[in-house]
């Protein structure tokens, strides 16, 4: 079984339209289900090619990946997702910045899908960091002003983050736009 939305919007007036969806379970079809059309109304049509849309079963996981995952690392930092942060709201000395918090907020209550990883971080620098991923190697990710990092608890710069160390990474985008979102490395362990 497949979830299908079906969409449509009816013009009511000349400054009124009107739209509507329906989501259903049926069948999946027997035959490609042919590339999306839309008609501006005036002649013109436009096709767009949706790409591979993820079976239930894909689409539950990744779902289930990234809340559990996300669930923790605000935990880590003592965030209740989905209440706002104040622009002033931080902790003094070492602590958490409200910037990097504000960042780590708004990245966790995001609900864009995401793709998640566990590895070793490799390299990283200003806007790019590399995580080793057992059975697939290493997988290249950007770093942008929205990317939350986590260490020991607290929310830091990507770059702060120590390279050989364990990471958990949520990333958006494929191949070289692959950026990450979210960044949890395990504490340094001391070295014998």
């Amino acid at each position: 079984m497949t979830l299908w939305a079906r969409v449509g919007c009816w013009v009511l007036s000349a400054s009124v339209v009107a739209c509507g969806s329906q989501w259903a379970r049926s069948p999946a079809p027997s035959e490609p289900v042919p590339d999306v059309a839309a008609s501006s109304g005036g002649g013109g049509a436009a096709t767009a090619d949706t790409g591979r849309f993820p079976t239930e079963d894909e689409g539950d996981a990744r779902t289930r990946a990234r809340r559990g995952f996300y669930t923790q690392v605000a935990r880590e930092l003592g965030i209740k997702r989905g209440l706002p942060v104040d622009e002033q709201q931080g902790t003094g000395g070492s602590g958490i910045s409200a910037g990097e918090k504000r960042l780590c907020v708004e990245a966790l209550d995001s609900r864009e899908p995401v793709t998640v990883v566990s590895g070793i971080i490799r390299f990283r620098t200003q806007g790019f960091v590399v995580v080793e991923v057992p059975g697939t190697g290493p997988v290249k990710l950007r770093t942008d002003d929205v990317t939350c990092a986590v260490q020991s608890g607290k929310a830091l710069p990507s770059l702060s983050l120590s390279e050989g160390t364990e990471a958990r990474v949520a990333y958006v985008g494929e191949g070289e736009e692959a950026t990450a979102r979210v960044i949890r490395a395990e504490p340094m362990r001391p070295q014998r």
